[in-house]
């Protein structure tokens, strides 16, 4: 009885915790405009905010598979779920854009650690149940990305812009006292990870891999498309002659069917052999839907928004191969560092470049040329990152 209570005490921290590490991002993009009205916003802090969660996500990949040697698993997830809860309600009662981007950085990091932690949690508490977990912890993280942005301005209406960003707050705090009852009663784990492993050779052992590498490239272009759409989709369709509240709804929309997808792509992928044919019909998708929103945006911005959305759904693919293709909880832990941290690394450029290219050249398609050519590049290396067999 004391097991089974205390397994469903740790999958209910897998749930709150996952649904945690978006809000803070996806909550904010509608909210920009109501918050410029009231603080001024200016282009540097615009180019920022949309380069800082990859940025800090990317970071928090490298450092904290390093943390095991010190804390546990567990630990690092409560610490986590409580930097996000500072770090969001602070900043959504200051009147300093710097000291909001600072808030920002604590809040993010806090969710690039809580990246890292749960695939090897998942490993070390359900090595027998790798898929359907994977699957809770995956649709949880996809369906803390697609509420807020759909909520965010409905919200904002009822309790202006910062009652709005407060909301998600709560839901971070309601998670660390979760996280701390989790703590007080430490479920054993199945299976340990080895922190010596995970922050030494088994890290190096994965710089010498073509195809760990293949998957962070494959993951961090994804990502890379990711935040651009997380911090240009609103913008572009209300220059396209949309206003904001359907610009709002076609960004919950993109992430939406992520979140669908992600309650099946796990168990997808288990049984495949590989998994390169869904991300080429994504690859495939993503285009479409790229070239749709820069040549007829107007035409059908739904269409549009859907094609894109299937096409970064190879995000919760990849973090399901993490996990699918470790050996062990300790490489599931290396392999989940190694991957986010560079894969975010490289996604912290997307929405800069993007802004770069938009804002330089009186036309769209240098732009668009380079999202283009991210999704090309994502379909070349999927092949290697999708091979079956343990990385």
């Amino acid at each position: 009885m004391k097991s089974a209570w205390t397994t469903g005490l740790v999958v209910v921290g897998l749930i709150v915790a996952a649904f945690n590490l978006r809000p803070g991002v996806t909550g904010l993009s509608p909210l920009l405009d109501a918050m410029g009205a009231e603080i001024h916003l200016s282009a540097a802090f615009l180019a920022v905010i949309g380069m800082l969660p990859p940025l800090l996500y990317g970071l928090s990949g490298f450092i904290t598979p390093r943390l095991y040697s010190r804390f546990s698993g567990l630990s690092l997830t409560l610490a986590a779920m409580i930097m996000i809860t500072v770090g969001l309600g602070v900043r959504a009662i200051t009147d300093s854009p710097g000291l909001f981007l600072g808030l920002s950085v604590l809040a993010l990091f806090g969710m690039g650690i809580g990246n890292v932690v749960l695939p090897p949690i998942v490993k070390s508490y359900f090595p027998d149940k790798v898929a359907l977990m994977s699957t809770v912890h995956v649709g949880l993280l996809q369906l803390g990305t697609f509420i807020p942005p759909l909520v965010a301005v409905p919200l904002a209406g009822m309790f202006e812009w910062r009652g709005s960003l407060l909301v998600w707050t709560g839901c971070a705090a309601v998670a660390v006292m979760v996280w701390v009852i989790i703590i007080v009663v430490r479920p054993a784990a199945r299976t340990e990870v080895a922190a010596s492993v995970v922050g030494g050779s088994e890290l190096r052992r994965l710089v010498r891999s073509p195809r760990a590498w293949s998957l962070m490239t494959m993951t961090g272009l994804t990502s890379f498309n990711n935040f651009i759409l997380f911090t240009w989709l609103p913008t572009l369709l209300t220059r396209s002659g949309f206003d904001a509240a359907f610009a709002g709804a076609m960004l919950a929309l993109v992430t939406a069917i992520p979140l669908v997808l992600g309650f099946v792509l796990p168990v997808l992928a288990q049984k495949m052999r590989t998994a390169s044919p869904i991300v080429s019909a994504f690859c495939l998708s993503l285009a479409v839907g790229y070239i749709g929103l820069w040549l007829f945006p107007a035409a059908a911005p739904v269409l549009w928004t859907v094609l894109l959305g299937i096409g970064i759904s190879t995000f919760p693919l990849a973090l399901t191969l993490i996990t699918l293709r470790s050996r062990s909880a300790e490489a599931s832990a290396a392999l989940s560092g190694f991957v986010q941290g560079g894969g975010y690394l490289m996604a912290a450029t997307g929405p800069l470049l993007f802004a770069f290219l938009l804002q330089s050249f009186d036309m769209m398609w240098p732009a668009f040329a380079l999202v283009l050519l991210s999704t090309a590049v994502k379909f070349a290396v999927s092949f290697s990152a999708c091979r079956p067999g343990s990385i």
